[in-house]
């Protein structure tokens, strides 16, 4: 009588029981324990790839700089937080030799959040490199306001280490040296071989 009114209600409706949504859940959820960390991984790795590629970049144009002037551009200090690497792009400090542009633009690195969180600074003759007592040519990596501890900021700075360097943070021409200056800034010496 029922299911002369209601024909949906003859035939038992057939579908996932809870067991196969438990089972299917499961599956999914190894899966995506196993992938995670590895999709997790070569997203960092891509981070540092670019940092390095920037700070070659960087390196080189220095160098032209160099050889077209005669010497390296000013410290960015100079002219304050909103221009950063301007005489790569322009000839903003009027040098006469000035040949570029070195770069076509400074490269703006935001892949590490915050107020600086990545950002290049070009500091000129800052950090003595060599030991020789000179200041050597450098670039600033500078993770202030990035929301990184000690330990995360050492842990990047090791790993842009070995793509540009002797993997040795407190050596050679990229450092982080964080007992003698600010622990959240590394320098990639472009200057110093």
């Amino acid at each position: 009588m029922f299911s002369n009114r209601y024909p949906l209600f003859a035939k038992r409706l057939k579908g996932f029981t809870l067991i196969e949504l438990i089972v299917v859940i499961a599956i999914i959820g190894v899966l995506a324990a196993i992938i995670a960390p590895n999709a997790f991984k070569v997203i960092e790795k891509a981070k540092i790839a670019r940092v390095v590629s920037d700070l070659k970049a960087i390196k080189s144009a220095a160098m032209g700089y160099y050889s077209d002037t005669g010497r390296f551009p000013p410290n960015d200090d100079a002219y304050g937080a909103g221009l950063r690497g301007v005489d790569f792009v322009r000839n903003y400090s009027g040098v006469a030799a000035w040949d570029g542009p070195y770069l076509e633009k400074w490269p703006q690195l935001s892949l590490w959040a915050g107020s600086h969180g990545g950002s290049y600074q070009w500091q000129g003759a800052w950090a003595d490199f060599s030991g020789d007592g000179v200041a050597d040519e450098c670039v600033e990596l500078n993770f202030g306001g990035s929301g990184f501890n000690a330990q995360d900021v050492n842990r990047i700075a090791l790993m842009v280490d070995r793509g540009l360097d002797d993997g040795n943070t407190g050596t050679g021409n990229f450092c982080h040296w964080p007992d003698r200056w600010y622990w959240h800034c590394a320098y990639f010496c472009v200057a110093y071989d």
